[in-house]
């Protein structure tokens, strides 16, 4: 088709394709903010003006998308965060539900109760309450991390404009000053640019944010040792209190059942069930930690791309949908390397044969980009159609 207006193909003309197809794929599933994709796009139409072949608008293209796929996979693994603990407590509700049916219907004894069932429902109670008051902050800790992002981001913009205004004024301008007075006006303009508001805002934001990780950590300290009393004594860690305050004393669950076995035979038909639960209570601590340490990874994320983290949030708060366009970017950035080699193949020289080794790129199986292989032919075909009035 186009090899009979022009037979050899330049870099710039190849990137301009694998490009134009990229950037239709990522319209047509908006994957990218529209002031980033106009930004592109201008990218894309200076490509065309350079006699050069670099490869300066792909990589451009390649690093964009991997900004923005950190920032989805930030929303994807703070929902499955809070997600995997909710359904945690929803598991222990539901098989401490189920023991308290037991307990009912075997019609404990006043001494059952006392030696054991008693104090391991209370026990089982404060845990819930404990396993709760750690969902609850973990929502908080979210909202005051996002406000102090916020806050940060405002008091960074007034810091970094305030001090333009001093290098204005300590330059050109500021040599224009004669006297005394000259000079103490201008340093009233430096002076009146007060972003103090600003600066006390971010402070509090950041307090807040640590009283509250501060409170997660003593949560996630006292489920450990509450953890610690579900489980053999001689497979417990030591106590380290060096550096914290102490923990308060919970009750010995293990011990005081293995001892309510041996005087009371009928609670054998409570083992199971109560073994259950301490397997249960044993793995809260690990899978909440891992969930916290995760978390945190997921707000620095957001942290360092504030503004795209907030764009992002407006723009779509449907989780799924985030998670259908964190799937089209993981497998739109490996096609863009993949192809970003086929850039220098010496096999493709016109553009009929470079075209159809982008197709064939597409269409490899088991490639990482297989889900999507049906919508970027698409792209590429208008991509094509696009290009073959250009070239």
């Amino acid at each position: 088709m186009i090899a009979s207006t022009k037979k050899v193909i330049d870099t710039q003309q190849k990137e301009a394709l694998i490009s134009l197809t990229a950037l239709f794929f990522i319209e047509e599933h908006a994957l990218l903010a529209k002031e980033q994709l106009d930004d592109a796009k201008k990218s894309l139409q200076a490509l065309f003006l350079r006699t050069s072949g670099e490869e300066g608008m792909l990589r451009k293209l390649i690093d964009i998308l991997k900004t923005t796929k950190n920032i989805q996979q930030s929303f994807a693994n703070i929902a499955n965060i809070i997600t995997g603990i909710h359904r945690s407590i929803q598991t222990a509700e539901t098989k401490i539900t189920g023991l308290r049916e037991l307990v009912d219907n075997l019609q404990v004894s006043a001494e059952e109760n006392a030696d054991f069932v008693g104090p391991f429902l209370s026990f089982s109670q404060e845990f819930m309450q404990k396993i709760g008051t750690f969902y609850r902050c973990v929502h908080e800790f979210l909202e005051l991390k996002e406000t102090e992002a916020r806050h940060a981001s405002i008091y960074r913009i007034a810091r970094d404009a305030r001090e333009r205004l001093r290098q204005r004024l300590s330059g050109n301008l500021g040599a224009e000053a004669q006297g005394e007075e000259e000079s103490r006006i201008k340093q009233e303009v430096i002076s009146s640019f007060d972003y103090t508001d600003a600066e006390n805002n971010y402070r509090y934001a950041k307090r807040d944010s640590q009283n509250k990780e501060k409170e997660l950590r003593t949560l996630l300290r006292e489920i450990k040792a509450m953890c610690q009393m579900a489980m053999n004594p001689k497979m417990r860690e030591k106590a380290d209190e060096s550096e914290e305050k102490p923990l308060p004393k919970f009750d010995d669950v293990f011990a005081r059942f293995s001892d309510a076995l041996r005087k009371h035979p009928r609670l054998l038909q409570m083992k199971e069930p109560v073994l259950d639960l301490f397997k249960l209570y044993q793995h809260s601590f690990g899978i909440f930690s891992m969930d916290y340490s995760n978390l945190n990874k997921a707000i620095g994320t957001m942290m360092d791309n504030t503004d795209a983290y907030f764009v992002a949030k407006d723009e779509d708060k449907d989780i799924q949908a985030k998670r259908d366009k964190l799937s089209k970017i993981e497998g739109l950035i490996p096609f863009l390397e993949r192809t970003a080699e086929a850039l220098h193949e010496e096999d493709v020289e016109t553009y009929p044969k470079f075209s159809k080794r982008i197709s064939e790129i597409i269409a490899e199986k088991k490639s990482q980009w297989a889900h999507i292989n049906e919508e970027l032919l698409r792209s590429k075909v208008e991509a094509d159609a696009e290009l073959s009035t250009q070239m």
